[in-house]
């Protein structure tokens, strides 16, 4: 287990060699037998101390695995699991060290050390432990590498083992989803009545045009068993609603060379909004349109699944803001995947957004041909434009881990 490894003596270790080398002295300066012998307990004491040590670490095999969480301010629960391949050697008293570090053009060090314990390993068996980390801000991190450490049996040195390579994991922390407020409902009414209504089973609303995973709430009889053979998990078909409205969400995250603290504040606050509508929408089963002018642009369209959704929110938690934002680029891409009942939301960060957006909602319409116009409502400023229609935790937003 790793290629990097390390014995070293620990305070009481220290102890124990001056003494050795007290009594040493002293029986070799009185020809002292007694002593003699109790110098040799004690440095025998300190070599099986290592060599158990070493062996206490030899055949572990270590794995880490992400259980839940992924959105910023939630708790993520990270399980380590050991496996004793020794076959006459159980393990005791050994420490799993992790590292949690936000990855940006260099790896920084790590922000955060959670750390568990196994007290016993039996031999042949797998032994799981779990630790909590709650991560603010959204991005890209890394974990690793993993430190494996021993201080059995008498505590007197520290084997210490890195997992090199095959330790380090990367975690995409999702953006922060708040919470829409009442006027939202307002602005962008539901979609027209008996589309996302009560509906009896088995109800088929249109036609069969595609298949997506099972969702809670669907129908026995939506399921298509051949894909769901394939895929081996339940696929369920689904149909065109008549009336269906489509979101279209395009989020410029603009920001000067020279940013200051507000405008990471700012664009935080709008790739929040941006992923509770698409959020939203996904929950009412709407299609959904996301586009990000960014340092990486990015266009998404589909249907409401959690795989969407998915897709969605790691595109977010990506994104990062650019003062050549390619927004006119983006909008002819964009506009070309807009239905004929679409509401386009435009969130931007721009300090001059009300001379420069107009221009890019009257281009709504001619990209829309004789299809009727798209609603547009446009969010200029990601801070006081928002606070009538998006609530966020913005304490714990800006938090440290």
């Amino acid at each position: 287990m790793g290629t990097r490894h390390r014995t070293s003596l620990c305070r009481e270790g220290w102890y124990v060699l001056l003494l050795l080398a007290v009594v040493l002295t002293w029986a070799l300066v009185r020809e002292n037998n007694l002593l003699l012998l109790v110098s040799g307990v004690i440095g025998g004491m300190l070599l099986i101390d290592w060599r158990m040590s070493a062996a206490a670490l030899r055949r572990l095999e270590v794995r880490r695995r992400i259980v839940s969480g992924s959105h910023a301010g939630s708790w993520i629960t990270v399980e380590v699991e050991v496996l004793n391949k020794h076959r006459r050697l159980a393990s005791w008293a050994v420490a799993v060290e992790d590292g949690v570090a936000r990855r940006s053009n260099s790896l920084a060090r790590p922000l955060l050390r959670p750390r568990v314990m196994f007290p016993l390993i039996p031999i042949g068996q797998r032994v799981r432990q779990s630790y909590r980390v709650c991560l603010p801000q959204r991005g890209r991190y890394v974990l690793g590498p993993l430190r494996v450490s021993t201080r059995f049996p008498f505590g007197l040195l520290q084997r210490v083992v890195w997992l090199d390579g095959g330790g380090d994991d990367e975690l995409v922390v999702l953006p922060r989803l708040g919470q829409l407020r009442p006027a939202w409902l307002r602005h962008c009414p539901p979609a027209p009545h008996g589309v996302h209504g009560a509906r009896r089973p088995g109800y088929v609303p249109g036609d069969f045009f595609a298949v997506r995973e099972w969702q809670s709430g669907d129908s026995v009889r939506w399921v298509h068993w051949r894909s769901t053979a394939r895929h081996r998990e339940l696929v369920v078909r689904q149909f065109e609603q008549p009336g269906e409205r489509q979101l279209a969400v395009l989020l410029d995250l603009w920001a000067p060379e020279q940013p200051r603290a507000d405008h990471a504040r700012r664009s935080e606050l709008a790739v929040s909004f941006a992923a509770t509508l698409v959020a939203d929408s996904c929950r009412r089963r709407s299609p959904t349109l996301l586009a990000i002018a960014a340092a990486q642009p990015v266009c998404l369209a589909g249907l409401a699944s959690r795989p969407f959704a998915r897709q969605a929110f790691v595109a977010l938690a990506l994104a990062e803001p650019c003062a050549a934002a390619p927004l006119s680029s983006l909008r002819d891409e964009a506009f070309g995947r807009l239905g004929p009942d679409v509401e386009l939301i435009v969130i931007s960060t721009r300090e001059d957004a009300v001379g420069e957006l107009p221009p890019l909602a009257a281009a709504v319409r001619p990209n829309l041909g004789r299809r009727p116009p798209c609603r547009t409502i446009v969010v200029d400023d990601a801070g006081a434009a928002l606070s009538e229609f998006f609530q966020w935790d913005q304490r714990a937003a800006e938090a440290k881990p």
